[in-house]
């Protein structure tokens, strides 16, 4: 057996060395990407943490990461994706076995008897024992089995930032969902005060109707006022219940606890003061190669170019070493004597000659899947960046917009007031406090609206930069 290895593997050595990876080279795609992200003015800088997982806490709400860490948790799609995840490690665990030789272990015992014209021993029956190690390992002449693992690696990566990408777009949906609902939450306290304050205001007409002071069109102009907000009312709480129950649906509720949600009043006000996260002043296109979308393209890129050295591999010759050592005998006595011990060493070479032009189609597959994965890499990085730009842009005409806002609700209550006293005094009709007073509703809710706008731009603009403001 010795001499016979000794002969087997200067041959191997000779086809290794003279052999070469198909695969080829690869150089990552470059970009035209510009140096920053749009143009934004000097913003009080706030250290934002490294790490995607943490872009929530800067809300700095506890109610908002309680409900991110349900979702983490019970998410039905998060958790497949997760389970996906383990299927492509399991892949690559399969796929790195291959660079290495596989060994088995077989064992038998059996009765025969030979043929009454067999050469040797004729009409002979007797027993059979053997115990052997198999031992095979394809010698990877062309980058095969490299190229192959190469594929793996790559696809469990892509694998791993589309479970990224799954995680950021569910904890984005989430915090979108909950300012969603808090929004809705205070419009509909508005809404109910606004019920309340028209209801006094209605019965304090009826009583001056009464005295003669207002004529019955005061009155009913007063009336229609209030059904206005309470239609409004109606409408708002619906909202609410059908964004309680979206909600519910992201963070893995059951349907019992979303009946619950949905039977629960307001639970968190002001709304309109939560603080949100200022920019950096400095918002680094590089920033945009950390999204897990872009991470996962480029990984798809690199599986595909692989995935060319593997087909071009097999229209070369195919080299795998077998032995076998183990015992034989024709009875368990003298099975582990010296004397029973064999031995089998080989070299096999395969080689296609003939398929009809199927493994060079395979090859020409490839390499086309590998120019769709590097336009797919580019889209994907033209579209990242229009969305970090609409982004941007939203936080930043929606920051202007609530501070307009801000001021003109103040303006709208000392107007509201200053009608109130004019009708008061007499100086004028009661249409102008009506006019204030439905001005001054539909301007409140705006103003939320707008808040909630603000909120949701700050979160499409992690989102879109992949969980990062800083570099």
């Amino acid at each position: 057996m010795i001499r016979t290895t000794r002969k087997i593997l200067p041959l191997s050595l000779m086809l290794v060395l003279a052999g070469c990876s198909q695969m080829p080279n690869y150089e990552k795609p470059q970009t035209d990407l510009p140096q920053t992200i749009g143009e934004i003015q000097q913003a009080p800088g706030l250290v934002i943490p490294e790490t995607e997982q943490a872009w929530w806490l800067q809300f700095d709400d506890a109610t908002l990461q309680a409900m991110l860490d349900k979702a983490l948790e019970r998410n039905a799609d998060f958790n497949i994706a997760q389970q996906r995840l383990f299927q492509a490690r399991a892949a690559l665990t399969q796929g790195r076995a291959e660079h290495w030789p596989s060994l088995q272990v077989q064992g038998g015992l059996g009765r025969q008897q030979t043929s009454d014209n067999a050469p040797q021993a004729p009409g002979a029956e007797f027993e059979s024992y053997n115990l052997d190690g198999l031992i095979s390992y394809e010698v990877d002449l062309w980058g095969r089995v490299r190229s192959n693992q190469l594929r793996l690696s790559a696809e469990y990566e892509a694998m791993q930032a589309d479970t990224q990408a799954l995680r950021l777009s569910l904890t984005s949906a989430v915090a979108t969902s909950y300012f969603n609902l808090r929004a809705l939450d205070q419009m509909v306290s508005i809404a109910r005060n606004t019920v309340s304050s028209r209801q006094e205001n209605l019965q304090l007409r009826q009583r001056q109707y009464e005295l003669g002071r207002l004529t019955q069109l005061a009155v009913q102009q007063a009336e229609v006022e209030l059904t206005r907000v309470e239609i409004e009312l109606i409408n708002l709480e619906q909202q609410r219940d059908v964004q309680r129950h979206a909600l519910s649906l992201l963070v893995g509720d059951t349907p019992a606890q979303m009946v619950k949600a949905s039977q629960a009043e307001a639970g968190n006000g002001g709304f309109t003061d939560t603080e949100i996260p200022a920019l950096h002043s400095d918002l680094a296109s590089e920033l945009l190669m950390r999204r897990p979308d872009i991470q996962a393209a480029e990984q798809r890129l690199i599986a595909a170019n692989a995935n060319i050295g593997v087909a071009r591999a097999a229209l070369f010759p195919k080299l795998s070493l077998n032995g076998l050592i183990g015992v034989n005998s024709n009875s368990v006595d003298t099975l582990f004597d010296g004397n029973s011990t064999r031995w089998q060493a080989q070299a096999g070479l395969t080689a296609p000659i003939f398929n009809a032009g199927s493994l060079r189609a395979q090859v020409q597959i490839s390499e086309a899947e590998q120019q769709i994965m590097l336009n797919q890499y580019q889209q994907t990085l033209r579209q990242a960046f229009a969305e970090a730009l609409d982004a941007l842009n939203m936080h930043k005409r929606s920051e202007r917009q609530l501070d307009v806002q801000q001021r003109q609700v103040i303006a709208l209550r000392s107007t509201l007031d200053l009608a109130q006293k004019r009708f008061d005094s007499g100086y004028s009709s009661y249409l102008e406090v009506l006019d204030a007073q439905r001005t001054l509703f539909d301007a409140e809710v705006a103003m939320v609206t707008t808040k909630r706008n603000y909120l949701n731009a700050s979160i499409e603009l992690y989102k879109a930069l992949g969980g990062h403001w800083q570099g």
